[in-house]
């Protein structure tokens, strides 16, 4: 993270990329003989520190999919409990996205299909001229991602990767979910990275219900990204991530952080 710059606000910034960032391959790497080996390597390059996860020493990890999806310690990451605020997701780099009459998100230059996003999904309709946040996961981020509001979930389904990968982290293979929440109303939140099977969402039992701030799933191989659908007038990001974005640069948040408000009252 050494790239880091100085933007509005008080978090830390990089200039953004999305519209150059593609899903890596995705190969889950399990197991094999230089597990270790790997994992130390991994956290050489991206300065990863154990210190705020579990298990915090890496010769526990079973293997490189559990290390790089490695959970929180209790309260290495704090919840925003305002009942109006959106929490982050997941630790990563945010942009902010109006959503045209059109369901297209304008990323730079270029042009995303909301209806492509949800795999044709006929909802997508409903996401015009609302907000759309992207959230890029750092290589050397846990990648665990959790609701971002207290709610219910509808729909979940997931999408194979486009053959031609071209088209950005919007359509690796990803993950789909409709949710109903407490102060957003109907939302859908989408985990994408490059392998189908790369992302494990935890089960919710008998019950759909779900808290702000519970484990939604992970990520078991690189690449990774989540991004959060919103209709309109139901939120607004917080000021610094939309002149950063304006500004041509991502924002650095943490799991549990404020990034949002609620517009409409819950």
């Amino acid at each position: 993270m050494s790239n880091e710059i100085r933007g509005y606000g008080w978090r830390p910034v990089v200039k953004a990329e999305l519209s150059n960032y593609r899903p890596q391959s995705g190969k889950i790497m399990k197991g094999g003989l230089f597990v270790r080996a790997e994992i130390k390597n991994h956290m050489e390059k991206y300065h990863v520190d154990l210190s705020c996860c579990t298990p915090s020493d890496a010769a526990e990890f079973e293997n490189f999919a559990d290390y790089l999806s490695r959970s929180f310690a209790q309260g290495a990451r704090q919840i925003d409990a305002a009942a109006n605020s959106l929490i982050a997701p997941c630790d990563g780099y945010i942009t902010a996205h109006f959503i045209n009459s059109m369901c297209l998100i304008p990323v730079g230059s270029h042009m995303y299909s909301v209806e492509k996003l949800l795999g044709g999904d006929t909802r997508a309709k409903e996401f015009a001229e609302g907000m759309a946040l992207i959230l890029r996961l750092d290589e050397g981020d846990p990648h665990r991602f959790v609701y971002p509001d207290d709610g219910a979930c509808g729909d979940s389904f997931t999408i194979a990767a486009e053959k031609n990968m071209e088209d950005s982290m919007f359509f690796g293979a990803r993950s789909c979910t409709f949710m109903d929440t407490k102060h957003f109303f109907g939302m859908a939140q989408v985990e994408t990275c490059g392998n189908a099977k790369g992302v494990e969402q935890f089960p919710l039992g008998e019950s759909p219900v779900f808290a702000k701030g519970q484990e939604k799933g992970r990520f078991l191989c690189g690449g990774a990204g989540l991004l959060l659908l919103f209709k309109k007038g139901m939120m607004f990001p917080d000021d610094e991530i939309m002149v950063n974005t304006r500004n041509g640069l991502e924002t650095r948040v943490k799991l549990g952080e404020k990034i949002g408000v609620a517009i409409a009252v819950g």
